[in-house]
């Protein structure tokens, strides 16, 4: 009985320590500590905290489609929420967002582009302990067919194309045409063929007649074509002058009254012509016609800088610097494509009462017109995108094949056969314009830290507001949905922000090549000794800056304030400075200008040195 009872007490000991020394013993035998064989307690274990994790299972990502996430991608981590992860990724067009890897909202991935159809990236992964894991990627680009609507602007009613913009592609032509002729402005040439090619010059831009629209192109020689003329593209449509699109030229409102003598601003020197953006186009070609009459009357003309012993053969320079070949051209990109893009058909002829103009009714969408099958709103997108100026298949180009470097044949030169039928159609098979420097800026920063993707933002804006209106083709737009406003809106402005941003940059390129470039540039000027090549090369260059740069003022939704827009142009002026006691102080002018553009647009400073 006593045995019994001694083991009954020695067993409620043993369960009265284990109840009340938990922690206290990391003795799993359930032996009772007695004063022989005392045992010292334990500090509690803390777990040990792991690195993140990355797991990749065939991670890929569908091509043309704007912050488009990686599938086959996924984070974990033992201790934080994959959202308070803190990711860095190698390739600037990627971010990871709540514990998603996807491009950046304005990047978009071109299977056409990218070697192999594939990405190589690293993605780094640390947690709030400092824990941290990088990962190797390999994303794989799939390919989406010329799909109409999604990466291929193309819609149709009733089961036919809605789509036309044959007028913005004859002045894309026109322009196109004026700069091919007036390249072959030379002492070369005979006084009767400068005399002739001055004439068609001008009459492409300026003739208020059809007498040079059955005339042959002289841009596209070589290219297979499907229009040789403008005849062959459409009825007479004039770029600039009386009745034609130049900014204050058309009768559509717009936001500035361009020919009051003061709204237009960024050149001083209009001659004897009117300060509107039509009298600095005829400006442009009357210094052009006194060159090429100082020429035909035997007296040859010098550059006026320095020792003046450069001899100048291209009639379209002047002694100054200036190219007007290229001055011309690149002021109409402004002063017609974008100015009737931003400020006609996607602003005042689009929207109800914008800017408060309550005059103005917009764009209808209710009705189809028989004869021509699109509704007014539709071909006001339409124009607007014609006057970007891309092919319907722009997204299916490299770059490079845009800029005419390299690539497929079938894509090289900035052209396609799309359709496979008679050859190049200029109305929607060329890239015109805009469009080709979109894809030339984005190029150039395809090694930066922070690739730019102009060419898809754009399109990809203008194709996806255009299949909005398509929607809702039948209803005008005060009956549409709040959403359906609100995106076509938004649209609108991805639009013309890229569209204006690839003219912006493509403005800091020039003003690099301007400061620096093996060609020539005003360094080589400034040593006092340069040859005739690289002084064309520095008004080349200066010319396309100073033309692109006057662009911006005719989009009413630009990011550049008047103030900045002027001040751009007093650092520029209205020729280059190429005296060798003022080259320096100029360079570091430009340089101001390019910063003002640079923190106007938030371009990266990777870029806007690399441009």
């Amino acid at each position: 009985m006593a045995l019994r009872k001694s083991l009954l007490a020695t067993a409620i000991l043993a369960a009265t320590v284990g109840l009340t020394g938990c922690g206290g013993s990391s003795s799993d035998n359930n032996t009772v500590n007695t004063p022989e064989t005392p045992t010292t307690p334990t500090t509690p274990t803390t777990p040990s905290n792991k690195a993140p994790t990355i797991t990749v299972e065939s991670a890929s990502v569908m091509e043309d489609t704007l912050g488009a996430e990686i599938t086959g991608v996924t984070f974990a981590d033992d201790s934080d929420e994959v959202a308070e992860l803190n990711y860095t990724v190698s390739d600037g067009r990627f971010e990871v967002v709540e514990g998603k890897l996807k491009l950046k909202a304005f990047n978009a991935l071109n299977f056409e582009q990218e070697a192999d159809q594939k990405v190589a990236l690293t993605v780094t992964a640390t947690d709030s302990a400092g824990e941290k894991v990088e990962q190797a990627i390999e994303v794989a680009i799939t390919d989406m067919e010329p799909t109409a609507g999604k990466n291929l602007y193309a819609f149709v009613n009733e089961g036919t194309s809605s789509v036309s913009y044959s007028g913005q592609t004859s002045r894309h032509a026109a322009m196109a045409e004026s700069k091919s002729l007036l390249g072959k402005l030379t002492t070369d040439a005979s006084v009767e063929d400068r005399n002739t090619i001055f004439a068609k010059a001008e009459g492409f831009i300026l003739a208020q007649d059809e007498s040079f629209h059955g005339s042959d192109f002289t841009f596209t020689e070589g290219k297979g074509v499907a229009q040789s003329n403008l005849g062959e593209i459409s009825s007479k449509k004039t770029v600039a002058g009386a009745g034609g699109k130049i900014a204050g030229s058309d009768a559509s409102p717009m936001n500035k009254t361009w020919n009051d003598g003061e709204s237009f601003v960024g050149w001083t020197d209009f001659g004897t012509f009117e300060k509107t953006p039509n009298g600095l186009v005829e400006y442009y070609f009357d210094l052009i016609k006194q060159q090429v009459e100082t020429a035909n009357g035997g007296t040859k003309i010098f550059a006026a800088h320095n020792d003046g012993s450069i001899e100048i053969t291209k009639l379209y320079v002047t002694p100054e610097g200036l190219d007007l070949a290229q001055l011309i051209q690149k002021h109409l990109n402004g002063a017609v494509s974008l100015s009737q893009g931003a400020d006609d058909y996607m602003d005042e002829l689009l929207f109800n009462n914008p800017n408060g103009n309550t005059e103005i009714s917009p764009a209808q969408n209710a009705e189809v017109d028989a004869d021509k099958n699109y509704t007014d709103m539709e071909h006001k997108w339409d124009e607007a995108y014609g006057y970007f100026g891309a092919a319907i298949n722009y997204l299916e180009y490299s770059d490079d094949e845009i800029a005419g470097k390299s690539g497929r044949d079938a894509f090289k030169g900035s052209y396609n056969d799309f359709d496979g039928q008679n050859g190049i159609d200029l109305k929607s098979e060329y890239n015109f314009g805009n469009s080709g420097n979109a894809a030339k800026r984005d190029r150039g920063t395809k090694s930066n830290a922070n690739p730019t993707d102009f060419s898809a933002a754009a399109q990809i804006a203008f194709i996806n507001g255009r299949a909005i209106i398509n929607k809702n083709v039948g209803t005008n737009i005060d009956q549409w949905s709040p959403e359906d406003t609100a995106e076509l809106k938004k649209y609108r402005d991805q639009a013309l922000l890229y569209w204006e941003k690839s003219i912006a940059a493509t403005v800091i390129h020039y003003i690099n090549d301007t400061i620096s470039h093996d060609d020539g540039d005003l360094k080589d000027i400034a040593e006092g000794k340069y040859n005739a090549d690289q002084f064309y090369a520095v008004a080349k260059h200066w010319s396309e800056m100073k033309g692109f740069a006057l662009n911006s003022q005719f989009n009413p939704h630009s990011p550049i304030t008047d103030e900045n827009f002027k001040e751009i142009h007093r650092l520029m002026g209205d020729a280059p400075k190429l005296n060798v006691a003022d080259v320096d102080a100029y360079i570091a002018d430009l340089e101001k200008a390019r910063d003002i553009i640079a923190d106007a647009y938030k371009f990266d400073a990777d870029n806007v040195v690399n441009w």
